[in-house]
Order: structure tokens, then sequence, then C-alpha cells
């Protein structure tokens, strides 16, 4: 996009990089410009409505830690960091929400990021000039919903949560068991890349090595391979089939939101202390009063906790409306409670500029927990509706293309086992023709077989008769020997008689074989019109196969997000087919997640027998004696609420 510039001189123009879970903006800035003026550029640049939830971060050039932009001061005023723009070219590790802003515990930046240079309006457009201070800022949620599945409209919401808690679990910010770990982890590859089956039937191979699909705490807590990891969460991948990206990305945050440090903000707290001021010697009140030494305070969507032991289980809990108001002077940080026994908590962060991040995120936090409680503004009716309406529109499509898609597979099907049918009966005829060849080899090698007995028969009758010619001559010569030449002339007949009958009798033989080998090449040539007309009927249903096939992949190639596309006439075809096909999308659906509940309690169990004991961290014994006592995130909180969580 174009780059306005003023014709103001370079110092007074900013360049500002935006870093977001997915993307980097660039905008160009004026000295005087606020924060939330950048906050709306950023806002529209990516097409967010529900901007309540996010803010601006950025590293305090003063005390070098991570510091939310404040919205009503100038961006200059602040203590952000400037640096020129050759040594800003490298991006740096962005900041979590959620983890007391530690850049150094990033595992994996956003990948691939798109830019888009943007200025603020201008008296001037010409003269246009590269700017020498650059501002890095991080656009991160700063703000939780109670109920995320209900609450977020937008789809671009949805995509920058979904990207900033997987982010947190895989840099181990929010804690996550190694089997919700591995759930979550096949969701992602849902979202990314869709069904297993489709990908693994395609040409280029799968590397699940370069994704980050894990916390690095899995691998070192739990005797299992890359290998036995990768293979356990694709079988979890393949019960997701048909969910598409949307689906995914909200499933995941469906049960990540359920951990128990989900949009929880932790603060290191010390000397807490309370006092009742309508009853001061309130017992009940006197035990929340007295916790003390070193503690961590947790601001959510629904109120403050404060945890001792360890950060799944708080001692004390305060909805927001019990929270009168929260007050913050230099370290000290003051509670003002609501309702009949109003008392006052007080608290020390370890720095003035924590309190007032306490401050800022408690002051947050309660206006959107008032703000969900009163009617919905116009705004929101407006989001909810247009956002209902690509609902509606979404899901008429996917029904339609899950509807042409079991279509084609049974057509699919039927193709299949017809060219199944005609690969059998080719088979046979095959064979058929095979067994005539050989018969006709066999009778084509005995009637040379005859007629070579009968050559020979004639070639020794020959030789008879010669002898016979030599006998007669040799009685002419010697009349003595007539009457012996005489009776050996009998025999000699005799033999020629019985040689003349055999050599008639073969010749008579190999006639009535000839005739059945010109049987057998007749049988031949009618199964090879036979087999070439069956050839011919593949090849045509493999055209319509393939014709099937292009007409299924040029409407899975149709745009998705197309908010009025041409109007669909369904093929004519029965209701009761329909609604049949509909049971078997439900019943399969049904039995993908209880294979999907039995693979995660498989899993559960194999962890549980292949985990270190001498690695296991205070967290992960936290969590087994939660699981033991059948407590989870909402049960602690209301012991918490109640006074009873350390009981």
């Amino acid at each position: 996009m174009p780059v306005f510039s003023s014709s103001k001189k370079k110092s007074d123009e900013y360049c500002c990089k935006i870093y977001t879970m997915d993307a980097e903006l660039q905008f160009t800035i004026e000295a005087t410009a606020k924060g939330h003026t950048l906050f709306s550029l950023v806002c529209q640049t990516i097409g967010l409505r529900e901007h309540w939830y996010f803010g601006l971060k950025f590293l305090d050039k003063v005390t070098n830690e991570w510091t939310w932009l404040q919205v009503n001061r100038t961006i200059t005023s602040q203590p952000i960091q400037i640096q020129s723009n050759s040594i800003s070219s490298k991006r740096p590790e962005s900041p979590s929400a959620t983890d007391n802003f530690k850049p150094h515990l990033l595992r994996s930046p956003p990948t691939s990021p798109s830019t888009s240079t943007l200025s603020l309006p201008s008296s001037s457009t010409s003269g246009a000039h590269p700017c020498v201070n650059v501002l890095e800022l991080y656009f991160v949620v700063k703000f939780y919903p109670e109920e995320i599945t209900n609450e977020l409209i937008q789809d671009i919401t949805r995509h920058l949560f979904y990207l900033q808690v997987k982010q947190d679990i895989l840099n181990m910010d929010i804690y996550c068991p190694p089997d919700a770990a591995a759930h979550l982890a096949s969701l992602a590859l849902q979202a990314k890349f869709g069904d297993y089956d489709q990908l693994s039937s395609s040409s280029e191979p799968l590397n699940l090595e370069s994704e980050a699909l894990l916390p690095l705490s899995c691998f070192q807590k739990v005797e299992l391979t890359r290998a036995d990891w990768f293979s356990r969460i694709v079988a979890l991948w393949r019960t997701h089939t048909s969910l598409t990206r949307e689906d995914s990305e909200m499933a995941y945050l469906k049960h990540a939101q359920d951990l128990d440090m989900f949009g929880l903000s932790f603060f290191e707290i010390s000397k807490m202390q309370g006092a009742n001021k309508s009853n001061p010697s309130s017992q009940q009140q006197s035990d929340q009063s007295s916790i003390a030494a070193e503690l961590w305070l947790g601001i959510d969507s629904l109120g403050i906790r404060f945890y001792k032991k360890n950060k799944l289980r708080p001692e004390v809990f305060f909805s927001w409306s019990d929270i009168k108001s929260v007050a913050a002077h230099d370290k000290k940080v003051i509670l003002n409670m609501s309702g009949e026994k109003s008392a006052t908590f007080a608290f020390y962060a370890a720095k003035s500029s924590v309190s007032k991040e306490i401050l800022d995120l408690a002051t947050g936090n309660h206006e959107l927990y008032m703000k969900r409680r009163r009617e919905q503004t116009i705004e929101i009716q407006q989001m909810r509706y247009f956002e209902g309406q690509q609902q509606k529109e979404k899901h008429r499509i996917i029904t339609r293309e899950r509807q042409l898609r079991l279509q084609a597979e049974k057509e699919r099907d039927e193709i299949e086992r017809k060219f199944n049918d005609y690969q059998r009966q080719m088979k046979e005829i095959h064979d058929t023709l095979l067994k005539y060849q050989e018969a006709a080899k066999l009778l084509a090698r005995k009637a040379h077989i005859s007629s070579e007995e009968a050559r020979l028969q004639a070639e020794k009758a020959f030789e008879i008769e010669t002898q016979l010619e030599r006998c007669k001559y040799e009685i002419n010569r010697n009349e003595e020997e007539k009457r012996l030449y005489a009776r050996q002339i009998s025999e000699c007949e005799q033999i020629i008689s019985t040689l003349v009958n055999d050599s008639v009798k073969s010749r008579k033989e190999a006639e009535e074989l000839k005739i059945e080998v010109a049987k057998w090449r007749v049988a031949e040539a009618a199964a090879r019109e036979k087999l070439l007309s069956i050839t011919q009927l593949n090849q045509s249903i493999a055209v319509k196969n393939a014709a099937t096939q292009a007409q299924q992949n040029l409407v899975q190639t149709s745009s998705p997000r197309t908010l009025s596309p041409p109007p669909y006439r369904p093929p004519l075809r029965n209701q009761e087919l329909n609604q049949i096909d509909e049971r078997a999308f439900l019943i399969e659906k049904q039995s993908k997640q209880a294979q999907l509940v039995l693979q995660l309690e498989d899993l559960k169990n194999v962890i549980q027998a292949k985990k270190i004991e001498e690695r296991q961290t205070f967290l992960d014994k936290a969590y087994e004696e939660n699981l033991a006592v059948g407590d989870n995130k909402y049960s602690t909180m209301q012991k918490a609420s109640s006074g009873t969580a350390s009981k």
C-alpha cells in the first residue's frame, strides 16, 4: 500500500513496526500521534472490530520490561525504545500476554509475516522519504472473555486468540498436562492442514518434525520418543475429520479455556493486609486477611485471585461483583470491597510500575465484566447479526459440499465395485483363454507327434516294399529258394497289410486332431474379442470417473468465503436418501468422538506409566493432587471464593 508522508523533517516522523501473531505491519506516524490513533490503524488494517480485547506492548527503555501502551498519551512521550532503521530489520521475539512479560521464554515467534505499510494522513503527499527512527510494538491479547466460545464474534478475533493461546502453551506460560497438550496439538494440525486422510493421500509427504506441537516439558518429563508422541498425535488428529479451520480453532480454545492458568496475568506481591470496616472482629474475614509472605496475584475476566502454594489452586478469590474499586499508590494496591461488610485489602507490588499495570488490568477487566452484564450495544448486535449470517452461509456451503462429497463417494464406491467386477471377469476370461491356449498347444503337439509317427510308418512300409521287390528278384534268380521266399513274401504281405491299416488309422487320427485344433482356435478368437470389448468398456468407465473427479475438484475449489454465491439447485434425489446420509454422518461423528475419548484415556495411562518422577515440577504435583481430590479450575475458584480452598 502507498506510504503517505508530510513535508516535515525526518525527525518529526517515526516508523512504527507492529508485530501481530502472524503478520508484520508498518506505519509512518507523526511525533504528536497518540496511542489510540495507532491502535485504531492496526485494528482497521487487520479488519478487527472487537478491539477491546487487545492492546499494544513495547519494551520500556528505562526498566527493560514489557509495558502496555497508554492509548490516551502521545506515543513518543512514553518510554519506548527508539531504534535506527538499520538495526531494526531483525525481528525480536514478541511478548506474551500472560508471562510477566519475559521475552526470552518464547520459543517460536510468528512465522511468515506479511508486511503492510501505512501512515497517518498528512497535509502533503509529495517528497516521501524513509524514516530514520523506528518504534517496535506488539499487538497481543490484553483481556480475556469469560466464555470464549460464546463471546468471541469475529473470525479474526478467534484466530488471534488461538495463536496467542497456542504460543503461551508451547512456551509453558500456561501449564498444560501432557495428555491435554497432545489433544490440543491434534486440533492445531487439523486447523492448519485439514483432514489427515486427504493429506496422506497427496504426493507431498508430511513432515511433523518441523512443526511446534508440544511444550518442551512433554519430552523432558515423559519417557516417550518423538516418534511415539507424533504417532499418538496423528491418531488423535484422524478423529477430527471434517472439522473446518474455524471449528478446529474454536475447539482448541474451548479445551484450553479449562486449563487452570488460562487468561490469567500473574504478579508477585507481598504483605497482604485486610480490615473489615463494619465489623473488625469478623473471624471469617480475619482468616482471609491473614495471608502474608510471598504471594502471587492473578487477574482475569472473573476477578482477582491470590495464590500462596502454587498457581493452580487459589487461596482467595474475589469476584468483580464484590470489588467496588481498585486504587494504587506507589507500590501499594488497595481493593475496596462492596456489600454490607465493606472491607479494604491492601498489598504491595515489587515496583510502582507493576502496581500501575495491576490497576490498568483490574480496571479494564472490571469494565468488561460490567459491560457483559448490561444490554448489548447496537454495534455488538450488528456484529452478531452479520457474523450469524456469515456462519449460516458457511454452514449452508459446508452442508452442500458434504452432500456432494457423500454423493461423489457413493458414486466412486459404485464405480470401484463395478471396476472390481470387471477386473474379476477379465481375470476369469484371461485364465480361460490361457487354458484354451494351453489345450491348443497340447493338441497341436499331439497332432505333430501323430504326423511324425505316420511318416515313420510310411517310410517303414516303403522299406518293406523295397525288400519285397528284392525278394522277388532273388526268387527269379534262385528257384530253390522260391518256396522259402514265397513264405517270406506271404509274411511280409501280412505285415504290410497291418502297417497300411495302421497308417490309414494314424492319418485319420491326425485329421481329427487338426479339426479339433481348428475348433480351439475359433474359441480362442472369440475369447479375444470378448476381452477387447470389456477393455473398451473399462476405458469408458475411466473417462467417466475422470470427468466426475474433475467436477468434484471444481466444486471443492470454490471459495467458501463468498457471501452471495450463485443460486444452488439441489440434485433431484430422494429426500429419504438425504436423511439416511445425515444419520450416517451423525453416527460416524459419534463414533469418532468415542474413539477420541478412548485414545485420550489410553494416552493418559501411557503417560502415567512413562513419566519420570524426579523431573516432575511443583505444578505437576499440584495438578496430580487436584485430580486426586476431583478438583478443577472452577471448583478451586468456588472454594477460594467461599474461603475453603486450603481446607
